[in-house]
């Protein structure tokens, strides 16, 4: 069965061939993929906010409809 034909690169104007499975071509994955690792979460920011936290969170929301300024100003902002 004949291989499906390779995708233009994702990055507009680039005109090279996106590599096999891929979206992009090596030279803008690389960059994409530097990009993200950038802007990744923390590895440990599951720890500090764990399900415990979560279940907290939801308590207090749930019994604090308002955000501060709300309260602070009396109502709603729309």
């Amino acid at each position: 069965m004949p291989r499906r034909p390779r995708r233009p690169c994702g990055v507009t104007g680039c005109p090279k061939l996106a590599v096999e499975g891929g979206m992009y071509c090596k030279e803008h994955a690389r960059e994409i993929q530097r990009t993200y690792d950038r802007f990744k979460r923390a590895p440990d920011h599951d720890k500090r906010y764990g399900r415990a936290w979560k279940k907290i969170r939801a308590r207090y929301v749930l019994s604090h409809p308002l955000c501060e300024l709300c309260l602070k100003e009396g109502g709603f902002l729309l």
